[in-house]
């Protein structure tokens, strides 16, 4: 618990100095930092959103039938019995 203690507030220190360092582009730096993030977390969110897209087209085709792209995008959707 201790040496948490002290980790952060190495890190608190550190952030400190960097601020001081940098001085009136620290906030451009920091929109930088958060935007690259944001931006990779959505290429992220994009790659497991095709991914998803693409295991449910292989499950809806028959099997020995290739997958490419666009049926993988455009998969059938399961057909509901009559009411």
């Amino acid at each position: 618990m201790f040496l948490r203690y002290i980790i952060a507030m190495a890190l608190a220190a550190l952030a400190i100095l960097f601020g001081i360092i940098l001085g009136d582009y620290g906030p451009w730096y920091l929109s930088w930092f958060l935007g690259t993030g944001f931006m990779v977390l959505v290429a992220v969110s994009a790659g497991v959103l095709f991914e998803a897209q693409e295991d449910a087209a292989r499950s809806a085709r028959s099997p020995g039938t290739t997958l490419d792209i666009s049926s993988a995008v455009d998969a059938p959707t399961p057909t509901r019995p009559a009411r």
